[in-house]
């Protein structure tokens, strides 16, 4: 798995030894940083597994990168990833709901990518919607036969199907 831009495209990334964990492909990847620019932002990456998404986006100028996972293997992936870059990543062994709920740092962009079809991105959703602080752009990669009921917080910008994956960009809607 290779870095598809920023400072340090090309270089390549261990992926974690789980054959549980599903990839966000590089076609995914690029699609997501060319809809965002997340230079000098904030950068929140839940369900990460070996926290590609998180890495290019530090490779793209992020800053304060947070990457979350339940998974130790994952975590430690996402470590051995880290110093072989020379780059610093927050990483937190963590239920997604669990961080989420105690989080109190303020983040501008969220990517979440959930297991496929477990109902994990209406809670993920409507967990997000009561955390103002968490996400004025929320990105789901999610399969796409799975539905879901948007939250009043948030408006649909675009969605994109690639094959059985379907890319969701949300922005939070202003307080009245």
């Amino acid at each position: 798995m290779r870095i598809t831009g920023g400072t340090f495209k090309g270089r390549e990334l261990k992926t974690v030894a789980d054959k549980r964990t599903r990839y966000t492909t590089s076609l995914v990847r690029q699609a997501i940083f060319n809809i965002i620019d997340v230079s000098e932002k904030s950068f929140l990456e839940l369900f990460c597994g070996s926290a590609i998404v998180s890495f290019e986006a530090i490779s793209r100028g992020a800053k304060n990168v947070v990457a979350v996972d339940i998974s130790r293997k994952s975590v430690n992936t996402v470590i051995e990833n880290s110093r072989k870059l020379g780059v610093k990543i927050n990483i937190v062994n963590s239920d997604f709901r669990r961080f989420l709920n105690s989080c109190i740092d303020s983040f501008d962009i969220v990517f979440a990518d959930p297991p496929y079809n477990m109902g994990f991105v209406q809670v993920l959703l409507d967990t997000l919607s009561q955390k103002d602080h968490i996400g004025e752009i929320i990105i789901v990669e999610k399969s796409a036969s799975e539905r879901f009921t948007l939250p009043d917080r948030f408006n649909l910008l675009k969605s994109k199907r690639y094959s059985d994956t379907e890319l969701i960009l949300l922005e939070r809607k202003p307080k009245d």
